[in-house]
């Protein structure tokens, strides 16, 4: 009888190092499928931070300052609506871009600019600005445009701002625009079409 019992005694299984070590391994690939769903995380995160600054910023373009610096611009041409406000002494408008007002007039000159705008309308910087010339000191560069169906030249300034020239009666309208105002050369022309010369208007050069 003690020997079966014996017998039995080293029949029963003794704690098993590989099942210790199973046990470690599955605790491992457990934290390693945890790791891998946080980055997957992360990165679907900052993917659809990135889509969404992206977004935000699609229309607007960044462009260098003249120090460098990034400044923002909107991509897209603006937009010419009716004006009807109060018109100035020399000329009248049927059009202006959106979101400009006529800031001033001299008899020489015209500006249409932002409302924001402080300077005065002999400087012409971010402005559209109309004067008057006498024929003689006109341009003499080929008509390449019309304005209102009579010939007119449209050129492009050394400094980057747009020129549109057409006769008016005795004289030549002047219209220059300003690299910063994105109106197409259409717009301008069109622009252009609503101009009026009135009697208080003077030429800049006699």
């Amino acid at each position: 009888m003690n020997d079966v019992i014996d017998r039995l005694a080293r029949l029963t299984p003794s704690p098993s190092t590989s099942a210790t070590e199973d046990a470690a391994a599955d605790l491992r690939r457990g934290h390693r499928a945890l790791s891998r769903r946080r980055i997957k995380r992360a990165a679907l995160g900052g993917a659809a931070l990135t889509l969404a600054v992206g977004g935000a910023f699609s229309g607007i373009a960044l462009t260098s300052g003249n120090d460098g610096a990034p400044t923002v611009q909107a991509a897209d041409n603006v937009r010419l609506v009716d004006y009807d406000g109060t018109q100035m002494p020399g000329f009248t408008v049927a059009k202006v871009p959106e979101g400009f007002v006529l800031q001033g007039s001299d008899q020489y000159v015209l500006a249409v600019a932002r409302p924001d705008d402080d300077t005065t309308v002999s400087d012409f910087r971010d402005k559209i600005v109309v004067t008057l010339e006498t024929t003689a000191s006109g341009t003499q560069d080929p008509a390449n445009t019309t304005v209102g169906g009579q010939p007119a030249t449209l050129v492009t300034t050394p400094d980057g701002a747009t020129m549109l020239k057409y006769a008016y009666r005795d004289f030549t309208v002047v219209i220059q625009m300003w690299n910063t105002i994105h109106l197409t050369d259409e717009q301008l022309v069109e622009f252009a079409e609503g101009v009026e010369v009135t009697a208080d208007a003077k030429p800049s050069v006699g």
